[in-house]
């Protein structure tokens, strides 16, 4: 290579050798460009696979451009070139791969530890993935989510008292040590089939996803099969032995009875319901690979977002009119996928509000350094999004920002909020009590304000009665006595898990006017008006004014 033209394409382009050209499936006309040393595969069409296969570094662009014919621009060869430049598929263009850390963390909460790099015993021939994937196995899959289907509509499977009423909280880790064990196959099926159909894993681990404990299975090399139908199967594999599990949990659950039963039952759908989550399209699980390997468009979440960002700047900041990579309609998919991982950053926020109120002045910092923390995040990524706008007008983009910002405003200040207030319900001897925790952050229920008294498992919030609120009163059923003008409840009252040691100070109320179905259980959750205010009024107060309250009440 004997230099570098504007921009930073070689004189006489040549080829990386390491680069493995990766034909297309019957009916289809784009290569795929496999690059192991930075574990990256693109998609060309032919004609531009073509021109990358012809470069041997001995012509310069104008003999490169001389060969391909008259019927091929220079503009049109030069922004291939470009694009290969970019990818680093070129000699002298390529940067060194980082030194891989084990910790790897992936915006906005998703932090990996490797454990396994290339796992040998996932290698394409060994053991473990002739055990795993044969015809053998899928059929016991089939049979198992039959079975379990089958348990479950017929009603002798205990997966509804498991989603419905509280359990014990010995049950509770027991499902958790069985989600995590059936986690740990979900992710070797993965590997295991890719290793079937000729692939191999790149990595194997642990992680922590939006605050959950995971596993995960690096199976990007499935872009090197040959067919959509292995890449889906490969991406579905995980799910497929997880719903067969769930499938002879509740199938075990409905030959058994008792504790036994229970435990089986919660067990089932602890087990399906992280397998169902698993097929979310918006964030990087196995419903989005086996999308992006379905539609056959490699890195589909990372293009759809750049092609909705690419909009963003061009209607927000002012900036070129967008060149989309993508067909229009996957700009609004990556707007899901934008706006999706905020949303579940969102309710962790409001969850981590009701747990750190709780703890008085200490809590309220706490809550107003994360609020700060994740405000600070989303300006940031604000001015990065401005930044690669190349905006030529940064006027426009403050205006348009300030508009958005008032539109907002005015829309959540018109909206109404019935502000509520979570607490938990007790029956005996005939009378009905609510009572909801006693702390900062936590409003007051309404005098003579609607109550709904609801299940009180997992799932819960399937109304099962409702009241009105009395007058505040001293400690009645299921609460102890006072201390310093508090009544104190167990705190297995409000959470779906029985025998959780501990109490909490709580309000206590007399519902009257008490309506009950048939059946419903001695215990569950209440919920009471509180008032109400906007949704504007609502936010400040979470954000702002709950949290300020406490710190203030400190202070003097």
């Amino acid at each position: 290579m004997d230099g570098v033209r504007e921009g930073g394409i070689p004189v006489r382009p040549e080829l990386r050798p390491d680069i493995e050209f990766l034909p297309p499936e019957e009916g289809e006309r784009s290569w795929t460009i496999a690059d192991e040393r930075h574990r990256r595969f693109t998609r060309l069409g032919g004609g531009a696979a073509a021109l990358l296969r012809g470069l041997d570094g001995t012509r310069d662009l104008q003999q490169v451009r001389h060969d391909l014919g008259p019927g091929v621009a220079q503009e049109q060869v030069e922004a291939a070139l470009r694009k290969f430049t970019e990818l680093g598929l070129l000699v002298g263009t390529d940067t060194p791969p980082a030194k891989e850390s084990r910790f790897r963390f992936q915006p906005p909460a998703s932090l990996q530890f490797t454990v396994l790099d290339r796992p040998g015993f996932l290698a394409p021939g060994r053991l473990l993935p002739r055990l795993m994937a044969n015809r053998v196995v899928a059929a016991g899959c089939l049979l198992a989510v039959l079975a379990g289907l089958v348990a479950v509509s017929l009603g002798a499977a205990e997966v509804a008292k498991a989603a419905w009423h509280p359990m014990p909280w010995q049950h509770w880790l027991i499902a958790a040590a069985v989600v995590i064990a059936v986690n740990a196959v979900h992710e070797l099926a993965h590997g295991a089939v890719l290793a079937r159909f000729g692939g191999r894993p790149h990595r194997i681990g642990a992680m922590l996803f939006y605050c959950a404990p995971a596993m995960f299975c690096d199976v990007t090399d499935l872009w090197r099969l040959r067919t959509r139908g292995q890449r889906v199967l490969v991406a579905l594999a995980g799910v497929i032995c997880q719903l067969a599990a769930a499938g002879l949990l509740a199938a075990g659950s409905a030959l058994c009875s008792g504790e036994l039963a229970d435990l089986l039952g919660l067990c089932a759908l602890m087990t399906a319901f992280t397998g169902i989550l698993n097929l979310l399209p918006f964030i990087r699980l196995d419903g989005y690979i086996a999308l992006m390997a379905w539609v056959n468009i490699p890195n589909l979440r990372d293009k759809s977002m750049a092609d909705c960002r690419a909009v963003m700047n061009w209607t927000v900041f002012g900036g070129p009119r967008p060149e989309r990579t993508l067909p229009d309609g996957w700009a609004v998919f990556g707007a899901f996928c934008l706006l999706y991982p905020w949303v579940l950053v969102f309710n962790l926020l409001v969850i981590a509000h009701g747990s750190l109120m709780a703890y008085g002045a200490w809590g309220a910092l706490s809550w107003l350094s994360l609020l700060a923390g994740v405000i600070g995040y989303v300006l940031y990524r604000l001015a990065l999004m401005y930044r690669a706008s190349g905006a030529r007008n940064p006027v426009r983009g403050l205006i348009t920002l300030a508009a958005l910002g008032a539109g907002l405003i005015a829309l959540g200040q018109s909206q109404p909020h019935t502000e509520k207030v979570y607490g938990a319900y007790t029956t005996a001897g005939g009378r009905t009590e609510a009572v909801f925790p006693d702390a900062p952050g936590v409003l007051a229920p309404l005098p003579g304000g609607s109550v709904e008294l609801m299940h009180g498992g997992i799932l819960g919030r399937r109304t099962v009665g409702s009241g009105t609120t009395g007058p505040e009163e001293g400690p009645g059923a299921g609460t102890t006595g006072p201390e310093g003008g508090r009544a104190k409840a167990p705190l297995d009252l409000f959470v779906p898990f029985e025998g959780i040691p501990g109490e909490l100070a709580v309000r206590s109320y007399r519902l009257e006017s008490v309506t009950l179905r048939t059946g419903a259980p001695s215990r569950g959750v209440a919920v009471a008006r509180a008032g109400t205010t906007t949704w504007l009024g609502h936010v400040n107060r979470l954000a702002v004014t709950d949290p300020w309250k406490t710190l203030s009440g400190v202070w003097r």
